[in-house]
């Protein structure tokens, strides 16, 4: 089995429970590993850090699986760990239930297994191979998490740029069970089908389950702009919870055509409405308007696509954010979120204030929030921490 020695400066954060080891992390490699095959990480001295697959073509060779010196990455070894993330999601956290069958089972690192992704919608388990050496296990994980989360099929999603990078190509294919042609599942008591064809990712944004609940508290007898929409599901959660009025706004005339269809299905249809259009262009023509909205729910898509976007990516931030400030009525509510990983809690803050200032506005913190507790992530690991949301109180400068 081959061995990579990390450099000294580089060690502490894996020790610590880091799981990504990146290429300039490597003082050597000792032996010739084959792409998917064990890897064994060590100090300098010679001290066990881990073991994972390695991945010769990533910049992030080695996501590390285990601690265990002598534990094998074996069958075994994905049973117990499948095993585990079923029960935190069964056990603390509920799930599924009979208000929500669909949620995040498998979440890479935050449960043990680096490179794999698994959503579950009711009786179908949806999945992504992160890893070349999750991709030449496929079978064998296929087979476990159809029987382990107890489900009657499983589908494949690619992710045609991690593939690319990992060295391996995949296809968007269903490999245990029948076809289906929608994915349908529950949550929070809302039924929703979503198409396989047209949607994104691995078909829904599960993260953002607990921040939608938590939001629609406030949002009875209120006026709401869902913008970046997707399928709706915060006006959704906030007509189900008595809002006033919600109107959503996304590029997508296809996304729409099922928001609204979801609507009706839920008998929500009388207090939603959607618009097709660019979100910015949309907020800034309602600031000319003056059309304003008592909460405002601002979830665009990840500005920052990595640390070396940065900069522009937070400018992007700011200048979104001040036009939807500029549309929130006197004292009420702005829940602002960010998906770029590169951009710390600290910084969002600090982005948040400066959009606020540029809007004239006081923005007053209610709650801070990451990513819903189905997708955990190692303490020692910040990166995991990708989600990031503000509700805030909005009142004139």
């Amino acid at each position: 089995m081959a061995t990579i020695i990390l450099r000294k400066k580089h060690v502490k954060p894996i020790w610590a429970g880091h799981p990504w080891v990146f290429s300039q992390a490597i003082a050597k490699t000792e032996g010739a590993p084959s792409d998917g095959e064990v890897v064994i990480a060590k100090d300098e001295e010679g001290n066990f850090l881990g073991q994972g697959f390695w991945s010769s073509r990533s910049a992030l060779p080695l996501r590390i699986l285990s601690r265990l010196p002598n534990e094998t990455l074996d069958e075994a070894f994905f049973v117990k760990r499948l095993t585990a993330a079923r029960a935190l999601r069964k056990e603390q956290l509920g799930l599924p239930n009979s208000q929500t069958t669909g949620y995040r089972a498998v979440h890479s690192e935050g449960d043990g297994l680096g490179g794999l992704i698994v959503d579950i919608y009711d009786t179908v388990a949806v999945v992504q191979l992160l890893t070349i050496g999750m991709k030449q296990r496929e079978d064998e994980l296929f087979a476990l998490i159809q029987k382990i989360f107890q489900v009657e099929s499983v589908v494949e999603r690619a992710r045609t740029k991690t593939e690319h990078t990992e060295g391996f190509t995949a296809t968007n294919r269903i490999v245990r069970g029948h076809a289906p042609s929608e994915l349908r599942f529950k949550e929070h008591g809302i039924a929703y089908h979503v198409d396989l064809e047209s949607s994104q990712k691995t078909g829904y944004y599960f993260d953002q389950r607990d921040t939608r609940k938590l939001l629609a508290g406030f949002t009875e007898g209120k006026r709401v702009l869902d913008a970046f929409c997707y399928l709706g599901s915060f006006g959704l959660c906030a007509a189900a919870a008595g809002a006033k009025e919600v109107l959503g706004i996304d590029s997508s005339s296809v996304i729409l055509g099922q928001a609204s269809q979801i609507a009706i299905e839920n008998s929500l249809s009388d207090r939603l409405s959607y618009n097709r259009g660019d979100v910015r262009k949309t907020l800034l023509e309602f600031r000319k308007s003056k059309e304003r909205f008592d909460v405002v729910v601002l979830d665009p898509p990840k500005l920052i696509p990595s640390p070396r976007h940065l900069n522009q990516g937070r400018t992007a931030y700011r200048r979104l954010n001040s036009a939807a400030f500029s549309v929130v009525q006197e004292g009420g509510l702005l829940l602002s979120c960010s998906c770029s990983a590169s951009l710390r809690m600290s910084e969002f803050l600090k982005m948040l204030g400066l959009a606020a200032a540029d809007a004239h506005k006081e923005a007053t913190v209610l709650q801070l929030g990451y990513q819903s507790a189905d997708h955990p992530a190692p303490a020692a690991f910040p990166d995991g921490r990708y989600l990031t949301w503000a509700l805030m109180r909005v009142s004139k400068r």
